[in-house]
């Protein structure tokens, strides 16, 4: 990846490359069908919208508890939910958009973010992809509490939809689960991790608790204790893009985007 390019990734963290659509008029998309799935779906409502970039019309909407901003089409059928970047300047357009409707992110980037992503290194849970990848995103967030059972369900879709893919190969996925079901969760070898949380996710029991199962879980909570951000929180570490944040969960859109656009960035700087 050349240097520019790099220097583009770093001033923007995450972002969503739209490729080929041209908006030919600035008129804001109709939302009735994105309010009949969030009603539907008992999933939110739309606050407000506002004139996005490039013809795209931006909504602020409360989405299972929290606010998000996202994108309609002009044609009012697709949603755009990940975080926009220009590329021309780096500048985090969803970023900007969220500080001025919603208030500001507590992102933590540069040294902050890379003595958190440190200390999660350590942190007991569950590796999903290439295990040996330099990439790695990290999801830590207590299954027995309703956010992070919901956290825990979109990382591990996410994961699911990687492996269909084939691209679980240029990063390394890493939950860790705390609080009162990780003993028994962390009770087993990796690949027993993840049908564990899969138990959990059907709120099923997840199994005997050992003795090594509470030391991981113990040792999890002294770790989290010492972290400046309280869970559920995203961390990313990719060196090999120059690139550490911490990213505090107040939106399962917010979940979701990231690891997508974390794909792409992996996938760019292999």
């Amino acid at each position: 990846m050349a240097l520019t390019t790099r220097k583009i990734w770093r001033k923007s963290l995450f972002a969503a490359v739209f490729l080929g659509f041209v908006a030919t008029q600035a008129i804001a998309a109709p939302t009735g069908l994105l309010a009949h799935v969030l009603a539907a779906h008992h999933a939110g409502k739309i606050i407000r919208t506002f004139p996005g970039p490039d013809g795209l019309t931006g909504i602020v909407m409360e989405y299972n508890g929290s606010k998000a901003i996202a994108y309609l089409t002009p044609n009012g059928k697709y949603l755009i939910s990940g975080l926009v970047a220009n590329l021309e300047t780096g500048a985090n357009v969803t970023a900007g958009y969220g500080i001025k409707y919603i208030g500001k992110i507590n992102l933590v980037k540069g040294p902050a973010a890379s003595k958190i992503a440190f200390q999660c290194a350590s942190l007991s849970g569950i590796t999903v992809g290439n295990k040996g990848a330099a990439n790695v995103m990290i999801a830590v967030f207590n299954p027995s509490t309703p956010m992070g059972h919901k956290v825990m369900a979109v990382m591990m879709g996410e994961a699911g939809q990687m492996a269909k893919k084939g691209t679980l190969h240029v990063m390394a996925l890493r939950l860790v689960p705390y609080g009162p079901l990780a003993p028994a969760i962390l009770s087993a070898g990796n690949a027993g991790r993840e049908q564990r949380l899969a138990s959990v996710l059907k709120h099923k029991s997840p199994g005997y608790v050992t003795t090594m199962g509470t030391r991981f879980a113990q040792r999890n909570n002294v770790v989290l204790g010492n972290i400046a951000m309280k869970p559920p929180f995203l961390v990313i570490y990719f060196p090999q893009a120059g690139l550490s944040a911490a990213v505090p969960v107040r939106s399962l859109m917010r979940v979701a985007s990231t690891v997508k656009s974390a794909e792409v960035i992996a996938g760019n700087v292999q």
